[in-house]
């Protein structure tokens, strides 16, 4: 990539990416943070381009996108179960702009034996520019 390029711009140190859902390959590269707090999971995204609306920030869907992602990872670190979505909602405060590097942090709020309540914040630059919360169907033990 060129120069100038926001995937060329050097990423905060400490993520890595593991990530290789299909889905998660096409809209990405979502990159996770090395090391996690127990019941925490942040996902990295520089924001190019590709990722954003005609107004130059990031499409909101693909924000729900990031935050789906964080809340899932943040149940499967945790409890080690595959889970499917359920509900979803957004809360948007202000727009993430191209070029920024944005962390989704999701976590479990709580759960039983089928299902996992969770919630995620969008920051950019210390500033919290989304909130998501999620309800997951946890799937068979792993």
């Amino acid at each position: 990539m060129a120069a100038d390029t926001p995937s060329s711009l050097a990423l905060p140190p400490g993520f890595i990416n593991v990530l290789r859902a299909p889905f998660v390959n096409h809209v990405g590269p979502l990159l996770q943070r090395e090391v996690n707090a127990p019941g925490l999971m942040t996902l990295g995204l520089r924001v190019e381009t590709v990722h954003t609306n005609s107004m130059g920030f990031m499409h909101g869907g693909m924000i729900a996108t990031v935050c789906d992602s964080a809340m899932a990872r943040a149940t499967f670190q945790t409890l080690q179960r595959r889970t499917v979505t359920l509900r979803m909602n957004m809360e948007y405060f202000d727009p993430v702009k191209q070029g920024a590097w944005m962390e989704a942090q999701g976590r479990i709020v709580d759960h039983d034996e089928d299902v996992a309540h969770t919630e995620c914040v969008v920051v950019v630059d210390g500033v919290t520019c989304v909130r998501s919360t999620g309800v997951f169907r946890l799937l068979r033990k792993v």
